[in-house]
């Protein structure tokens, strides 16, 4: 069983939090009191977020090389759709939003 989704906000200079860690462990004790494990594998990590908090979408310059990435912690959610614009920018049939937001360009 994996049980995860947890997301603090403590920056990239932030030591790991176990609090999390042991919320989730008395949820799964509360939601199946019978259930019993021997090993325990614990991971933390970064969520792909940018510094304004918008993913990045588009054509990297003038290079034909697309990015789509930096959807925090609803990758899931946002990514059906970033794949959609992604195929329309490739294949210049236009989309059906303004991606000016999320230009790669704003980072140089």
């Amino acid at each position: 069983m994996r049980c995860a989704g947890i997301v603090e906000f403590g920056g990239l200079e932030a030591g790991p939090s176990k609090a999390p860690l042991e919320f989730l462990r008395k949820q799964v004790r509360r939601t199946f009191p019978d259930l019993t494990w021997q090993d325990e594998e614990e991971w933390l990590g970064h969520r792909p977020a940018t510094p304004d908090s918008l993913p990045v979408i588009g054509e990297i310059g003038k290079t034909g090389v697309y990015t789509g990435f930096g959807h925090h912690h609803i990758g899931l959610t946002g990514g059906p759709k970033t794949g959609r614009l992604l195929a329309d920018l490739i294949t210049r049939t236009g989309t059906n939003l303004d991606l000016s937001a999320f230009d790669p360009g704003r980072y140089q």
